[in-house]
């Protein structure tokens, strides 16, 4: 089948980029040569340029709150802050102008970034995929690095001496990140393109360049080499085991076989993953008290019991992510992570939802009759567990009710679309539904 023609029309992020980039800025030189906010602990006082910095990344914070869906769980996000706490150095904690705050966003692809005045963000797909506390303290201390190293106000001034403006820094990267898109579609990959033209066109779009540099574009290779070094430091200070750094990035390699995966743009303008597992083992080999060595019982104890609390805040998230990635199609990669909850959950009704769901969808891209037969036999399976451990999960009924009367049954189909409009009367499609069971009460099968 030939491939659909492209489109003249350069897409919007594009013309945004192409457009400001015609600005010209110019700004004295400064200096790039910063120490970091921990080096004067308590005393630290920030420029009066690095105040500017901080109030236009809170004012940018509150327009992307507006656009983004925040994760909503409060211990997860005490959890994480327990995990920001344990990293921060003294030094660092005893000033009185940044204090971190973590936020998580109801995302499935892999990202976490930080603005500069302390505010760090990590999305939901990127906290699935973490499998111990030692490789999300490795995200985390990452991105406080960023803030700690004052990152961006140095990425600026870099920027300002080279006479372009942080704008024309940021929109020079959108042309970049158009650039890829337009790769994307030239090779086929139209679930990529249409994501990558999404994410350029709310970020430019919104004005959001502090973000677009921190959360696409990334510092540049020196800066992001720093962070990464300040966070495998942190790591080791913290009591966490930073031979798992390589594991983390490695983790984030692997799309699980699923085609199409959209992982490796977002840290595309970051050094490479590959990369990130030389830097991480690259520094082991320069402090070999870390690489490896056999942990004492109290550390192994330690471990345990982080384990423990990690199992307990992301079980849900992975569960969560998993429901996202069956919207939008990746179910290779969402049986993978309800894999990982059901271990975890056995007994978890959502869980079992979510299976259901995912099975349906497997049955949908079925490409014989043998398979979705099967498909659509483990979704009833998993639906009907679903209700058996939470008989009042109005979504349970309404899965079960609609494969049922696709398969021909409408006697059940009727008992469950009873049910479901009975728990959940102020459903917005209960009228729908109602009018369902009407029809079928007329029809004589229930």
């Amino acid at each position: 089948m030939p491939r659909p023609a492209l489109p003249r029309r350069r897409p919007p992020a594009f013309r945004a980029a192409a457009a400001l980039t015609l600005a010209a800025f110019t700004a004295s030189c400064a200096t790039t040569n910063l120490p970091p906010i921990s080096a004067t602990g308590g005393g630290f006082e920030p420029l009066p340029a690095e105040l500017r910095l901080w109030d236009e990344s809170r004012a940018e914070e509150e327009k992307l709150l507006e656009q983004v869906r925040l994760y909503d769980d409060p211990l997860l996000e005490d959890y994480l802050g327990g995990v920001v706490a344990r990293l921060n150095p003294p030094p660092m904690a005893a000033n009185p102008a940044i204090a971190y705050r973590v936020r998580v966003i109801a995302d499935p692809t892999l990202n976490a970034f930080a603005y500069p005045h302390g505010s760090l963000y990590v999305h939901t797909g990127l906290l699935a995929r973490m499998a111990t506390e030692d490789h999300i303290a490795t995200v985390l201390g990452h991105e406080m690095s960023h803030v700690e190293y004052r990152h961006m106000l140095r990425y600026r001034r870099a920027a300002q001496n080279r006479q372009i403006g942080l704008s024309v820094a940021a929109v020079a990267a959108a042309v970049v990140l158009a650039g890829e898109q337009g790769e994307a579609y030239e090779e086929g990959d139209w679930s990529k393109g249409a994501t990558i033209g999404v994410l350029g066109d709310l970020l430019i779009g919104l004005g959001l360049q502090l973000a677009f540099l921190a959360a696409v574009n990334g510092y540049g290779r020196d800066l992001e080499l720093e962070a990464d070094y300040g966070g495998f430091a942190k790591v080791a200070a913290a009591g966490y085991d930073p031979a798992a750094a390589p594991e983390v990035y490695q983790a984030l390699l692997d799309d699980k076989g699923e085609p199409g995966t959209l992982e490796g743009f977002f840290f595309g303008s970051h050094p490479k993953l590959s990369a990130r597992v030389e830097n991480a083992r690259q520094w082991l080999a320069e402090h070999p008290e870390h690489a490896g060595e056999e942990a004492e019982e109290e550390a192994v104890a330690a471990v345990e019991d982080d384990r423990s609390d990690f199992a307990r805040r992301i079980r849900p998230v992975v569960r969560d992510d998993a429901a996202l990635n069956v919207e939008l199609g990746r179910l290779l990669l969402a049986e993978d992570q309800l894999a990982r909850a059901l271990e975890w959950m056995p007994e978890d009704p959502e869980t079992h939802l979510l299976l259901g769901r995912l099975r349906l969808a497997q049955a949908e891209a079925a490409t014989d009759e043998a398979t979705r037969s099967e498909r659509v036999a483990e979704a009833e399976t998993a639906l009907r567990e679903a209700i058996r451990l939470d008989a009042d999960r109005p979504a349970a009924h309404r899965e079960l009710g609609l494969m049922l009367y696709r398969a021909g049954d409408r006697e059940g189909a009727c008992i469950a679309f009873r049910h479901y409009v009975e728990l959940d009367p102020d459903a917005e499609d209960a009228g729908t539904f109602r009018d369902y069971v009407l029809e079928l009460e007329r029809d004589g099968d229930c």
